[in-house]
């Protein structure tokens, strides 16, 4: 492939560069967000030392995570861990019924992106000059995710994004289109936060939807026949807006299965994470029954009319309504 990654590895990106800006101008609370969901209580989590190097670090072992970080806040720390296993809980709202493995996940944050930089060129071989493209960010490899510090808001946001690439590749015996769960893992990114405890609003994210509307009004979309056939590593080379409308329409199919009319298409969306996770997927091509597969662009086409029931050009059709609507309708109620 162009992007010099191998398409049979699991491979997520958070391409922070592009929205980072919009993302702080954006993170306050807002009472007006309705549905706001998440954890009621702190994670337990134990801590230990760890290093990378010669920087002293931290170890946080909760229930599902292992995160091996340099950020010594404790604050930051604490707020981490608590990031994840919250998004765990939203991920299965996604994909409800899914068997979670027993071991930790484990994640990396690092510090400076010196560091980020450093363990990026020892673990990921032949990659790492694709990997080091991404300028403020980070990455999910087969299931652990490796990101460096951003800022708070948008460190947490990273963070949840890449859970969900780390939750898919340890669960599920399929793989979803690129495309696809890029778009599911952008749900996460708007973390809100109530009573020093996370919270998600899966059917709003701030900066995605005025990326959205940026992308209708330069004429930067992709056609949804192409767009489903792409992953980050086709567009990572693209200009800032290519790259924004990748993401901005990734988060916008999403948000069609999971809330458009009422959420019509949300049962058929949890069949097909269900039926991915379990590698029962429908896929004439086979590409998405087994994680291991090479990546194949032509089996998204069948498998989204499968499941909707509807050819591609209906779902465009529906698709490019809802788009107009959120880009539109719904973009000031996600700011007000």
């Amino acid at each position: 492939m162009q992007s010099g990654i191998d398409p049979t590895k699991r491979v997520g990106w958070a391409m922070v560069g592009v929205w980072i800006g919009l993302l702080l101008a954006g993170c306050a609370a807002s009472d007006s967000l309705s549905t706001l969901e998440g954890p009621t209580t702190p994670a337990a989590y134990q801590t230990e030392d760890w290093s990378f190097k010669d920087n002293a670090g931290k170890r946080l072992t909760s229930a599902h995570y292992q995160i091996n970080t340099t950020v010594m806040s404790d604050e930051v720390q604490d707020s981490v861990v608590q990031v994840m296993e919250g998004a765990l809980g939203e991920y299965q709202k996604i994909a409800p019924g899914v068997p979670l493995s027993q071991k930790p996940m484990e994640c990396f944050l690092f510090s400076t992106r010196g560091q980020w930089a450093d363990f990026t060129r020892e673990h990921t071989g032949v990659d790492a000059g694709i990997y080091l493209q991404i300028t403020r960010g980070g990455y999910t490899r087969n299931d652990w995710y490796v990101a460096y510090f951003v800022g708070e808001a948008a460190t947490y946001s990273v963070a949840a994004h890449e859970g969900w690439h780390q939750f898919v590749a340890r669960n599920f015996k399929g793989r979803l289109p690129p495309f696809l769960e890029e778009g599911i893992a952008t749900m996460f990114e708007d973390v809100q936060w109530r009573d020093n405890l996370p919270k998600w609003n899966l059917g709003v994210n701030r900066t995605r939807v005025q990326s959205l509307r940026r992308s209708v009004e330069g004429n930067y979309l992709y056609p949804l026949s192409q767009l489903l056939t792409l992953h980050a590593g086709n567009v990572i080379s693209q200009s800032g807006a290519r790259i924004e409308a990748f993401y901005s329409q990734d988060w916008a199919f999403a948000e069609f299965l999971w809330a458009a009319d009422d959420g019509k298409y949300r049962k058929a969306m949890r069949q097909l994470m269900s039926d991915t996770a379990d590698g029962s997927v429908f896929d004439p091509t086979g590409t998405l029954k087994d994680k291991q597969m090479p990546w194949n662009p032509s089996c998204a086409q069948p498998m989204l009319e499968h499941y909707l029931g509807m050819s591609l050009d209906q779902i465009d059709g529906e698709y490019q309504k809802f788009i107009r609507q959120v880009a539109y309708d719904n973009y000031a109620a996600q700011w007000n």
